[in-house]
């Protein structure tokens, strides 16, 4: 008997590290399919040979406006990894859509997380995955992690953030995709 695998797309602004970590390890534990990628910015050669060397079959929608339901179609979950813009309600009401937020909410919602971390003098950092709902940030949580501030320094809590989700992303998605 063979399982059904869930089909994901995947939405990003930026380099894509965590979703270059996502796709090796999907590739090793083969626990999805990814449907898409959508980005409102050019992908990283990194993914782009990843795919090509793998001959992953996925469509890719890179330096994009908008995302229409079209692009989406065939989709089970869409996971938003450093995806800097609103989703519609269209994509909202229509799909299971999760996203991936640089600090624990509810605190610290939108951009420059790590920033107003430090200017509060905040004693933990983390990231958030959550349903995306129509209020920014504001879906229910389903994982949280936390890490202790070690030092007021901008560029090391970036790294830090930046390892801490390489750590814990790729087997929190799967645990939300059982």
């Amino acid at each position: 008997m063979k399982l059904y695998k869930k089909n994901i797309t995947f939405l990003l602004s930026g380099k894509g590290s965590n979703l270059l970590r996502i796709l090796k390890q999907n590739l090793i534990k083969e626990k999805f399919n990814t449907h898409s990628i959508i980005s409102n910015n050019y992908l990283s050669q990194d993914i782009k040979n990843l795919i090509r060397l793998n001959k992953l079959d996925l469509k890719i929608y890179e330096n994009i406006s908008s995302i229409s339901l079209k692009m989406v179609e065939g989709t089970d979950v869409i996971f938003s990894i450093g995806y800097m813009k609103i989703i519609t309600k269209k994509i909202i009401n229509n799909y299971d859509v999760i996203n991936l937020h640089p600090s624990l909410l509810p605190k610290y919602k939108g951009l420059m997380t790590q920033k107003r971390m430090l200017i509060n003098n905040e004693k933990y950092y983390g990231f958030t995955i959550h349903s995306v709902s129509p209020l920014l940030d504001s879906g229910q949580i389903i994982y949280q992690k936390e890490n202790k501030i070690k030092k007021n320094d901008e560029l090391l809590l970036n790294s830090d953030h930046k390892k801490l989700e390489h750590q814990y992303v790729f087997k929190e998605l799967v645990k939300y995709l059982n």
